[in-house]
């Protein structure tokens, strides 16, 4: 019988594969998905998949009444500061959780980090150049999402999301600290 469930199993990954590599572009969802996997599998699939499909990220973009950019508020200790986030995937994952509130990290006296963890978001063209004092990144290596306050010259490779144009410099004081962003428009 386990051997049933196994040969099962890999049937299903060959057919998804297959299905993958023929061009079409409808999902697995959990509707169909669950005449297929069980209970279990189907929680394990929901983990990797995530909450939110491309096209929900895709749709936030849409509704916004400026589509090439979404203007977001930064509140830290008392302090508000705005933001102009581009429109690329990353951005768009991250508009759809908005409001949060994230438990930010002071690291190297020069970002604030939250780490969701390597491949949390999807990412369209990364940059290796030099970063401005205000921008805001999302590195994919460990899925870090930063604010760069101070400057030192290093080069890394990231995906640009946005930048706070002033305010930038609360960070120099704030320490590890919680820190709210909400969507304006």
């Amino acid at each position: 019988m386990k051997r049933f469930y196994i040969f099962l199993l890999l049937g299903i990954a060959a057919l998804l594969t297959l299905s993958a590599c023929s061009g079409t572009t409808s999902p697995v969802t959990s509707e169909n998905a669950t005449s297929i996997l069980n209970s279990q599998d189907m929680s394990e699939l929901n983990s990797v998949q995530g909450e939110h499909t491309m096209q929900e990220y895709t749709d936030t973009s849409e509704n916004q009444p400026n589509a090439d950019s979404f203007t977001i508020k930064i509140s830290v200790n008392g302090t508000e500061l705005t933001a102009v986030l581009e429109n690329n995937a990353t951005t768009r994952a991250l508009v759809e959780q908005m409001p949060m509130t994230l438990p930010m990290r002071d690291l190297y006296d020069r970002e604030m980090c939250y780490n969701y963890g390597s491949g949390a978001f999807p990412t369209e063209t990364l940059r290796n150049d030099s970063y401005q004092v205000g921008d805001i990144i999302y590195w994919p290596t460990a899925g870090s999402f930063v604010i760069l306050y101070r400057q030192n010259g290093e080069q890394f490779s990231r995906q640009h999301l946005g930048h706070i144009e002033s305010g930038v410099e609360v960070f120099e004081t704030t320490g590890d600290t919680n820190v709210t962003f909400e969507l304006i428009s």
